[in-house]
């Protein structure tokens, strides 16, 4: 479902960035030691080439540490690795803030079916000690254009509450028992509750994106309002300062130590015209997989075999990673038609509503570097990890990261350049041209 095409010059990058100025590192072995030179393996090849570049006779004698983080770790060839269910790293020291509808549910899948140990954060963050003194050194967080990700939690969260003449079963919070949330299968199952969100998306919104994007200009007689109601629903409610408030906030400058979390990850998902609309979301989180393979220790024949020995996805598997990458689809089992698309109004004032999102975003490009023609200006008295998000990584992984950022401030540069005049104008002068 995932393949895992990594060259070795990526390899190489990465072990370089983890510190490791030697790809062979000792292999132990009981009382003794077994060192290896590491193979040069083309992994845009992947199986046959790995097969052909690592002998299958010495497979058993590159060894891999196992389970880390249940204490002293044991020591396992590739095949057992996944046998055993062996996992890479300590959970306490890699932490994932898992922004809703923004591609998070992949990230996850990815990581945890490539075995790596980590503590997820989610629907909001946790600004714990364990972040800010440690454990806790790598923080990965997903990020996803901000107006993209508003109409997705939208559409979705109306997805999830059942509509009228419903044909789903209904999930009551709280007293529903042995039926599964209806996040994981939105197609039988919908929220049968009469809550604030339901009501405001259902009945005062009627499904549509529009009534409550348009209510949020700010010439808009109902801002106030419509501002409080974005509160009510989920993933929507929190923006992305909300989750980076622990680097953005200048009261908060002081309160990482050196022991605290030293690596921010951005994990981007942004669909461009030169990758053909795809995101590369899939392979961004596989070279996050790869530099935490890195710096716990792993050399270049060791994660060659780890990736040789994986096992297919089966089929259970398969539907468990569809789960956990739900999008805001509709179901012929519902009575909700196709989401409504966003009006230019509704996009224009939605981009200024989350402009501090935008402000961050740039923050977050390296000045003179990257062309950002969006007019907002960055933030001021970050802590420096908002300045390296996307340098975590081989130089192609950061160009990605830094191209998706720029092409989010592209898309919405008409609209957040507010001398351009109101929201109202700004449309008006596009349906003029």
């Amino acid at each position: 479902l995932f393949p895992f095409f990594l060259t070795q010059r990526e390899i190489t990058s990465l072990s370089n960035v983890s510190g490791s100025s030697s790809a062979h590192l000792l292999i132990a072995a009981s009382s003794s030691a077994v060192t290896a030179e590491p193979a040069q393996i083309d992994f845009q090849q992947h199986e046959q080439q790995v097969q052909d570049a690592v002998d299958s006779k010495s497979d058993i004698l590159v060894l891999i540490p196992c389970n880390a983080d249940k204490g002293l770790s044991t020591l396992v060839n590739a095949s057992q690795f996944w046998e055993k269910g062996c996992k890479i790293g300590k959970r306490k020291s890699v932490r994932f803030f898992h922004i809703g509808k923004g591609g998070g549910g992949t990230v996850e899948f990815i990581l945890g079916d490539y075995r790596v140990s980590f503590h997820r954060n989610h629907p909001g963050p946790n600004f714990d000690s364990k972040l800010l003194e440690g454990p806790t050194t790598t923080l990965l967080i997903n990020i996803r254009d901000p107006v993209d990700r508003f109409v997705s939690a939208f559409n979705w969260r109306s997805l999830l509450h059942c509509g009228h003449r419903d044909k789903r079963k209904k999930f009551f919070i709280g007293k529903t028992k042995h039926v599964l949330h209806p996040s994981l299968q939105p197609n039988e199952v919908c929220f049968g509750d009469q809550d604030e969100e339901k009501l405001l998306l259902h009945d005062e919104m009627k499904y549509d994106p529009n009534v409550l994007a348009e209510a949020l200009c700010e010439d808009s007689p109902g801002y106030d309002s419509a501002s409080t109601k974005v509160k009510l629903i989920h993933h929507a409610n929190l923006a992305l300062t909300d989750w980076f408030d622990f680097v953005i906030n200048p009261k908060n400058q002081s309160i990482i130590t050196p022991d605290g979390v030293q690596t921010l990850m951005a994990i981007t998902t942004e669909p461009r015209v030169e990758s053909n609309s795809e995101s590369r979301l899939d392979w961004h989180t596989q070279q996050a997989v790869l530099k935490i393979y890195a710096d716990n220790g792993l050399n270049n024949e060791q994660i060659g075999l780890i990736l040789k020995h994986k096992p297919q996805l089966s089929e259970d598997k398969k539907s468990k990673a569809e789960k956990k990458t739900h999008s805001s689809t509709t179901s012929s089992v519902t009575n909700i038609v196709n989401p409504i698309p966003l009006r230019k109004l509704g996009e224009c004032c939605l981009a200024r509503y989350f402009r501090d999102d935008y402000r961050l975003i740039k923050t977050m490009l390296p000045e003179g570097e990257v062309d950002t023609i969006a007019n907002v200006s960055r933030l001021e008295d970050v802590n420096p990890l908002v300045n390296s998000v996307c340098n975590w990584g081989s130089n192609e992984l950061r160009m990605s990261c830094l191209a998706d950022l720029e092409s989010m401030l592209h898309r919405r540069a008409l609209f957040l350049e507010e001398s351009r005049g109101s929201c109202q104008k700004v449309v008006a002068n596009l349906n003029d041209s």
